[in-house]
């Protein structure tokens, strides 16, 4: 257990480019504020405003409400220093602001709230703690799911050309995303590319992209649901056909 009266307690409100801190005594009586750079190179300037209040070698609290977010950098560097270090749930400090009728939101009292949680709940707020292992597993997980989804995006983008140059691309590629069905789409993004084309040829170039998947009989497919779709060209086709290559390229890069 603290003895809250050996403590000053520095509540900050945390943004990606600057931090506010605002430095309270363990009466809630405001001695000072700081606002500094979200680097590093800054985070000492806390430290040296706040010595000026430490009388009779009182310690430091310092309350973080995001210290897993933006203020991750400045908690981690706290604790490799051995301060005191508290994560503050942002409900709790939004009770503070909601217990002044009519206040104006600013960093300085948003900060402020934060250090009156610090304050009256010291002995019950959890230590933060930002580990980088967690911290790196995390980004790991959030980057693999942000390429999956733009991964998908970007094959409903390819849809959304194809079906309208194939309207019935559906029965000879099931998945648009595979790689003979990006290989035929880059080669013969719309129809007009395949005149001329005989089964024979068509199969001697699609049989070996497929790893010997695809038949003769499967490209007799292609180029009978082509016919029987009738002609898909429109106005500015060479510039759509740029488009759907352009598709192929970013999916194949997902892909890799």
């Amino acid at each position: 257990m603290y003895d809250k009266t050996k403590f000053i307690y520095v509540g900050l409100d945390l943004h990606k480019e600057q931090h506010t801190a605002v430095i309270m005594d363990c009466f809630n009586e405001k001695l000072g504020e700081i606002t500094f750079q979200n680097k590093p190179s800054e985070f000492g300037k806390l430290i040296t405003k706040c010595k000026k209040y430490c009388m009779d070698d009182k310690g430091i609290v310092f309350a973080l409400e995001n210290s897993y977010g933006y203020g991750r950098a400045l908690a981690a560097w706290l604790i490799e220093r051995n301060y005191i270090v508290k994560d503050v749930n942002p409900a709790l400090s939004y009770a503070y602001h909601k217990s002044v009728p009519q206040y104006k939101k600013n960093n300085s009292y948003d900060a402020q709230c934060v250090a009156r949680v610090a304050i009256n709940e010291l002995n019950k707020l959890p230590n933060a703690m930002p580990e980088d292992m967690y911290w790196t597993l995390s980004q790991l997980v959030n980057r693999k799911a942000n390429l999956k989804t733009h991964h998908i995006r970007l094959k409903n983008q390819l849809h959304e050309q194809v079906c309208v140059a194939y309207p019935s691309y559906k029965q000879f590629f099931q998945d648009s995303g595979r790689p003979t069905a990006l290989y035929f789409w880059e080669h013969y993004p719309s129809p007009r590319l395949l005149r001329g084309k005989t089964v024979e040829e068509l199969a001697e170039e699609l049989i070996p992209v497929s790893h010997n998947q695809f038949s003769t009989r499967k490209c007799q497919k292609i180029l009978d649901a082509v016919k029987a779709d009738g002609d898909t060209t429109r106005d500015y086709q060479p510039e759509r056909d740029e488009i759907t290559r352009g598709l192929v390229r970013d999916v194949r890069h997902y892909v890799a």
